[in-house]
């Protein structure tokens, strides 16, 4: 990776982007509490597990691509065009 896309590229935590490492945190402490609240709280505590889940897998997928994702967005948004190596996204 270039020192550019060094430079944009998402900051980590344990080795993973920072949003997937988050959300794996939110889903096993959701999951943790739905096994030791009581019943009301468990079903909150289990919506919050899965709730947390799509984001981190989202994250995990793109990973060092957001970068390129980044810059094509922001070139969309100035230009209202897209180029033709662009199109993956």
């Amino acid at each position: 990776m270039s020192p550019f896309n060094k430079r944009l590229a998402p900051p980590r935590m344990f080795g993973l982007p920072v949003l997937t490492a988050l959300s794996g945190l939110g889903t096993l402490m959701g999951l943790l509490s739905a096994v030791v609240f009581p019943n009301p709280f468990a079903t909150l505590a289990l919506l919050v597990a899965f709730s947390a889940l799509p984001p981190g897998l989202w994250a995990a997928s793109v990973g060092d691509d957001i970068v390129f994702a980044r810059v094509y967005w922001a070139r969309y948004w100035d230009t209202k065009a897209a180029s033709e190596e662009a199109r993956w996204v």
